[in-house]
């Protein structure tokens, strides 16, 4: 496969927010936060993490899904060290979105080594390449952060910002929404950092300033 002269599948917005949706439904339907995708790979996808050691400060990459869409490798120290926790599981679903949203790429690259992966995908175009990433990582916050659970939680930091004096939240701006994604990160359930909160509120619509 030349990825020199490959072309990124139109995948619309809604339409990678519908797959991380009936995803989370068909494989943890009970709701719970944070959705442990590490559990899913295990029990329900029967799918492998396997660690590598100095995967990241080798090819600057956290997790890496394979071309057999069964095995994912992860940096070792990330994987198990709990500082990481929360980037890990969302870099895990980010792989899965690839699994789930761009099977016939992966599935048809060839592969020697780790080295020789990443070497492949490096010879895709970079808007091509970047259009394959945004939808993975849209379904990868979908997924982690359900945007009625989101919502509420919204809701329930800003009225305790208020009560604090914080108010005015279009005339702040910035400092309004980085305080809010923060509260929501650390004491909301999703497991997911403040980044990734921060863009979930505005692409969700939650964040309208």
């Amino acid at each position: 496969m030349d990825l020199s002269k490959f072309k990124a599948p139109f995948l619309p917005k809604d339409r990678v927010q519908t797959e991380a949706d009936d995803f989370r439904s068909r494989y943890w339907p009970e709701g719970s936060l944070p959705v442990e995708i590490h559990e899913i790979l295990e029990f329900d996808l029967d799918m492998e993490i396997r660690t590598v050691a100095s995967l990241r400060e080798a090819e600057d990459v956290d997790a890496l899904l394979l071309g057999d869409l069964r095995t994912i490798v992860v940096d070792r120290n990330m994987f198990l060290d709990d500082r990481y926790l929360n980037r890990m599981r969302y870099s895990l679903a980010h792989e899965v979105g690839h699994r789930i949203l761009h099977p016939d790429l992966y599935s048809k690259i060839a592969h020697a080594s780790v080295a020789d992966w990443i070497a492949a995908f490096q010879s895709i175009p970079d808007d091509q390449y970047s259009w394959v990433e945004q939808h993975a990582y849209e379904f990868a916050g979908r997924l982690l952060v359900p945007p009625d659970a989101l919502q509420r939680e919204f809701g329930r930091q800003a009225k305790i910002a208020n009560e604090h004096g914080f108010r005015g939240w279009d005339e702040s701006g910035e400092s309004a929404l980085e305080y809010v994604a923060h509260a929501i990160s650390v004491t909301s359930p999703f497991g997911v950092s403040e980044q990734v909160i921060s863009r979930r509120l505005r692409i969700e619509g939650i964040w309208q300033s």
